[in-house]
């Protein structure tokens, strides 16, 4: 969740224009959303690829349904229900991935268990996902450690400082702030001393806490390790440095990472290994930019940079770095690792008719680098700790999704941001994409392209060296297919 500190066969004809082409539309010929293809993912030169050597652009949401979250408000729920629905409606936006938030809380409850019950609510959402032509990441989530670290009511505060809430993550067992205060600064969830104790506690192995999440993770990957729905593993979400300059705290945040790919690895032994997707720390969310793990640590030839780029959005000084310029950043990151970018959290918060323009510039951007996202966040109930924090528990929560607050009621989709979000892009496509922009994208390899148009009327296109190529409309827009050999193009008109 975001730190909200304001701190992409035989040759065709060239130039094959899209009449005479087969075309599906009616009810009979209608395409389920899971005729899109979902082979295993992995990583090949600099980019996300999947096992038939098609490069992939994975856009979709955050889905904090199954996240655990502390009760700040009794009498409100703290997510929303999730159902094979949520999916659909994903998929009528042209999304192929989901980031699923997870809980340690939920998956170890008590020291060495895993909660099977809560397994299977993970297994039912994958398969909805798969069963509607989605992805899944699943995303260790955290955010000021965990539950355990709001402020017990009653209890005072040092002067200048504020009660904290609940947040998610740890269990409360694995809470370990050696008596530090819950309270925090300006209400910013991450300047509490707890949290900075808790987290310090956790790279220093402080009771074995950390080796318990290895642990953990090592199961859930032993769990989905056939499952080719399953993109990959985000490793822990926006991790605080705790207690140590920000050079020293990338290092330990490096050995956390290689530690814990090394337990998936042994896990998934026997089957195909899936993405290994690290982040830098919290700061990042922040500022946009922030010290990052050594090289020495990241070595998995699947590792996939994940900073989350809220540039021009929640970061301190909101115009700096520009949205461009944030990418530059992530990338110029993750050129010492050698590795992709996939931004695991992104978008706005305000007026969606105002905010929208930012988001088609963010997507702009995306097309530019040929990279992909999860817009956070598809759903945000009325008990939500950052509805409660922010004093908005009677007031409509989105921000993709809207519901009426306290009451729950469903209020439907922001139109100013399901607009931009839903944009036409090139789904998996032969060989390396080359360029991807609004009207169309371009590429050199052989073998089966998918792409995704949204909107009732079929979409006008052009293309070069490409063939068979069939549209066919699904709910929300339309889906294309073809086979390509050698370069081709795919423009819209």
């Amino acid at each position: 969740m975001p730190f909200r500190g304001r701190l992409l066969a035989p040759v065709a004809a060239a130039a094959l224009v899209f009449t005479g082409i087969a075309v599906q539309q009616g009810p009979e010929a209608t395409a389920e959303p899971g005729g899109w293809t979902l082979p295993q993912l992995t990583v090949a030169n600099g980019a996300i690829t999947d096992v038939t050597g098609r490069t992939v652009l994975l856009r979709g949401a955050n889905v904090n349904q199954l996240n655990d979250y502390a009760q700040n408000d009794p009498a409100l729920p703290t997510v929303a229900p999730l159902d094979r629905t949520d999916f659909a409606q994903m998929a009528a936006l042209g999304f192929n991935v989901v980031r699923l938030n997870l809980a340690w809380s939920a998956l170890e409850p008590t020291p060495g268990a895993f909660d099977r019950t809560y397994l299977a609510r993970i297994h039912t959402a994958v398969d909805d996902a798969k069963a509607n032509g989605i992805y899944t990441v699943l995303d260790m989530h955290q955010d000021a450690w965990g539950k355990a670290v709001g402020t017990p009511k009653g209890q005072g505060c040092p002067i200048f400082m504020k009660p904290g809430i609940g947040w998610d993550g740890a269990p409360a067992w694995a809470t370990l702030t050696d008596g530090w205060t819950t309270c925090n600064v300006g209400g910013v969830r991450e300047t509490a001393p707890a949290v900075a104790r808790s987290f310090q506690n956790f790279y220093d192995d402080t009771q074995g806490i950390q080796g318990h999440l290895v642990d953990t993770w090592a199961r859930l990957a032993a769990e989905f390790k056939d499952e080719p729905a399953i993109a990959g593993y985000d490793l822990l979400n926006e991790p605080n440095p705790g207690l140590r300059d920000p050079f020293s705290a990338s290092d330990q945040l490096g050995e956390y990472y290689q530690r814990v790919i090394a337990a998936i690895r042994r896990a998934e032994r026997g089957s195909l290994p899936h993405l290994a997707i690290f982040e830098p720390s919290a700061i990042w969310s922040a500022i946009g930019i922030d010290a990052t793990p050594p090289a020495h640590y990241i070595t998995d030839p699947l590792a996939v940079f994940s900073p989350h780029l809220y540039s021009e959005s929640i970061n301190i000084v909101n115009a700096f770095p520009s949205i461009e310029l944030g990418f530059t950043v992530a990338l110029d990151a993750a050129a010492k690792y050698k590795v992709p970018v996939w931004s695991g959290e992104w978008g706005w918060f305000g007026d969606p008719n105002s905010d929208a323009a930012k988001v088609d510039r963010f997507v702009d951007q995306l097309n530019a680098d040929r990279m992909g996202g999860a817009w956070w966040s598809w759903k945000q109930a009325c008990g939500d700790p950052h509805t409660v924090r922010d004093g908005n528990t009677n007031k409509p929560q989105g921000n993709l999704n809207r519901i009426a607050c306290p009451s729950g009621a469903a209020l439907g989709q922001v139109a100013g941001f399901a607009r931009p979000l839903a944009r036409a892009y090139p789904r998996a496509v032969p060989g390396t994409l080359a360029t991807v922009t609004a009207n169309g994208f371009a590429g050199t390899g052989t073998g089966r392209v998918e792409a995704w148009y949204p909107g009732a009327a079929r979409p006008n296109l052009q293309s070069t060296n490409v063939s068979e190529l069939t549209l066919t409309q699904v709910e929300g827009g339309w889906q294309l297919t073809g086979n390509t050999v050698g370069s081709y193009s795919i423009k819209q008109s």
